[in-house]
């Protein structure tokens, strides 16, 4: 067990702590009387119980709201619903919501922490792969529009991030890959030495060394937020992958899901770099080969730039009209804020073949 303290607004993380024993951490006044857990429905049937009991114990009156599982439930819609469960259930400024579930409800709970009574205690439970090492981790909040992701949100850090690496365990391949995604970020944007690391292995073995990858993921961005939390600059560094990704991601729902979408993201943004000979060719050929390793797509020739090119028109990351991207120098080093016209991403993706590598 590891407690990894951040200056960011005082929020710490505990590290391979079980979900047993989280009640002991809520014992204290300062997370008032009620606490409200929001969860989805396949999360509260496996842990929901468990977290509920143990903050029982610690002699706190508790409500558990569920939402469907799912990138359609991180909606403004779910946001009221969730702020009007709070509401009845006499919430105060004091109490505290504990979002128990992946990147979908760690977004979500957090938003509605942001904004019910101005701002009231809010902890994650991240129990996905993707959650612990990136979702929930930073600060970032939203909830999407049927045309983008996460125009609407906040930055607001919970009080604490209690991670159980136990809850690893029930995640099926899809989970656990689409975690895998964001981990391999971490290494192209900020620590070619962890990215080496990935290489070594495969899919089979990595997940023996879940705990050394997430405490490392974490530490990789925490450090970059401390030093810029709103993004206006080094934070954007995050972003590699998901301007393309977030396109990919929502005008395919239900083909591939975030960490797939960022994969593909990846892909795409590293050959723009090549085009633009910002990189090497040496660089996509790592990145292709180490998505396939770990069973993330690659092939950016089955997807149809006519079908995310409308989607990318409403990035949250534009500036003055102008798509901004991070794009690979090197292994462990990218370019931000890289302005690329519309035209020239339709105009290269048709040529995609002739810098393809199998």
């Amino acid at each position: 067990m590891k407690k990894i303290k951040t200056k960011l607004d005082g929020c710490c993380i505990y590290i391979g702590y079980p979900l047993e024993r989280i009640g002991e951490k809520l014992k204290d006044k300062k997370f008032g009387e009620k606490v409200f857990i929001l969860t989805d429905k396949n999360v509260s049937r496996i842990y929901g119980k468990v977290v509920e009991e143990s903050i029982k114990r610690a002699g706190k009156e508790v409500f558990l709201f569920e939402i469907e599982p799912g990138e359609g439930s991180k909606s403004f819609e779910n946001s009221y619903r969730i702020i009007k469960e709070c509401s009845k259930f006499g919430m105060e400024r004091i109490d505290t919501i504990v979002s128990l579930g992946g990147g979908v409800v760690t977004d979500i709970g957090g938003f509605v922490s942001s904004i019910y009574l101005r701002g009231i205690n809010s902890v994650y439970v991240p129990t996905t792969l993707l959650a612990q090492v990136d979702a929930a981790i930073g600060g970032k909040t939203g909830v999407n529009l049927p045309w983008g992701k996460n125009l609407i949100g906040s930055f607001y850090q919970p009080n604490f991030i209690y991670i159980d690496f136990e809850t690893l365990s029930t995640l099926p391949h899809s989970e656990i890959i689409q975690g895998l995604a964001e981990v391999i970020k971490y290494g192209v944007i900020k620590d070619e030495e962890f990215f080496e690391f990935l290489e070594k292995f495969d899919y089979e073995s990595i997940r023996k060394r879940y705990n050394y990858i997430i405490e490392k993921s974490i530490k990789i961005k925490i450090g970059i937020v401390e030093k810029d939390e709103k993004e206006e600059g080094l934070r954007e560094i995050l972003n590699f992958g998901h301007t393309l990704g977030h396109a990919i991601e929502i005008s395919n729902l239900g083909k591939y899901n975030h960490g797939e979408a960022v994969a593909l993201g990846m892909v795409g943004e590293t050959y723009l770099s090549c085009e633009m000979g910002i990189c090497k060719k040496d660089v996509l050929k790592r990145i292709i080969n180490v998505l396939k390793k770990y069973h993330l797509p690659y092939d950016l020739r089955k997807v149809k730039i006519m079908d995310i090119g409308e989607f990318m028109d409403y990035d949250k990351k534009r500036r003055f009209g102008k798509l901004r991207f991070v794009l690979p120098e090197r292994i462990g080093k990218v370019r931000r804020g890289v302005e690329i016209d519309k035209d020239f991403i339709v105009k290269k993706w048709k040529e995609i073949d002739k810098l393809w590598i199998d």
